[in-house]
């Protein structure tokens, strides 16, 4: 008995099967399927820097790799960018994924933050983990970052700072003030505890999500420990050649080649390594850039005050860099 044909139908169907299955495996090669965030992070080769005059239109059509910038407007929770929002800014110009991180402060508190009361102005009523108010930078406090209620504000408690961050789609947190144990006279363990803090931040955020994203700014000594870098995804670099003890003078040879030697401890981990520079003059700054990319870190020029992207390396004309 001859074998019955399949019907047309079924042909039709198998035909159809094998076009999916080749063009999955085609969109898969060309490597169109979204790479894990690390991966992205690390394969980073550019990255924009802005905390103020927060505007998404603006930020959506910049072409940098990394976007770190304030998770508000104007830095209050009734002006916070929206999960919409947040995910256009994931999607370059060209179409290309991108990967954006909310600045958060943990070594200091800020006044104009939703957390903030009124009364801890007043010194007899600040909590116990208030500090002295930032001489530089006006409406920030310094605090003691080992305290519980400090860390419930930012990261352990119900409608935390970080759950804020996580519930709008950041891809992860970039932490500033991660330095603030320098500033600490009074507790040998400062060191140790803002380790711990930042590894307990990262297990909570990765709790909230799997793989978010965690990159401390600055605070380049403690890449010594290898807990804590492996607990980070990358770190921020400010003022690695150039302003660390006077704005726009050049560093030490001797500071620059520690603070080179510490960051690669990441890079030969295949994190990434993001320095901003506070630079205007051309020459400067082509040089520089060549600096860190030779030792592979990935190279940004801004205005201190951090309250637009440049396009390119250079200020717009006639722009006078402010402070934040």
């Amino acid at each position: 008995m001859a074998p019955t044909k399949p019907s047309r139908f079924v042909v039709t169907l198998a035909a159809l099967a094998l076009f999916a299955v080749a063009v999955g495996a085609a969109w898969s090669a060309s490597g169109q399927t979204e790479a894990p965030p690390a991966r992205l992070l690390a394969a980073a080769k550019s990255w924009g820097y802005q905390l103020q005059k927060i505007d998404p239109d603006t930020l959506a059509a910049v072409p940098h790799d990394v976007l770190v910038i304030d998770y508000s407007r104007d830095g209050s929770d009734g002006h916070a960018l929206t999960a919409d929002e947040v995910g256009r800014l994931k999607i370059k110009p060209d179409g290309r994924r991108r990967i954006v991180l909310a600045y958060l402060s943990i070594g200091e508190a800020e006044v104009y933050r939703y957390y903030w009361q009124w009364y801890w102005f007043l010194d007899e009523f600040a909590p116990a983990w208030r500090g002295n108010p930032n001489k530089e930078w006006q409406g920030n406090y310094d605090v003691r970052y080992w305290h519980e209620e400090w860390q419930d504000i930012i990261f352990r408690g119900p409608g935390s700072y970080l759950e804020r961050i996580v519930r709008a789609g950041f891809d992860g947190a970039y932490l500033d003030k991660v330095d603030e144990y320098e500033q600490v006279t009074d507790n040998p363990d400062a060191g140790a505890q803002m380790i711990a803090l930042v590894k307990a931040l990262a297990a909570r955020a990765r709790a909230l999500r799997p793989g978010f994203l965690i990159v401390p700014q600055n605070a380049e000594e403690l890449l010594a420990d290898a807990d804590y870098r492996a607990a980070i995804d990358g770190i921020g670099k400010e003022d690695l050649l150039f302003g660390e003890v006077r704005n726009k003078r050049p560093n030490r040879p001797a500071r620059i080649e520690s603070g080179v030697a510490l960051l690669k401890l990441l890079t030969r981990d295949g994190k990434p390594v993001f320095v901003v520079e506070y630079l205007d003059a051309p020459q400067e700054i082509a040089l520089a850039r060549k600096q860190l990319e030779d030792h592979g870190f990935v190279p940004l020029f801004a205005d201190r005050a951090l309250d637009i992207i440049r396009d390119g390396d250079l200020p717009a004309p006639g722009r006078r860099p402010g402070r934040r």
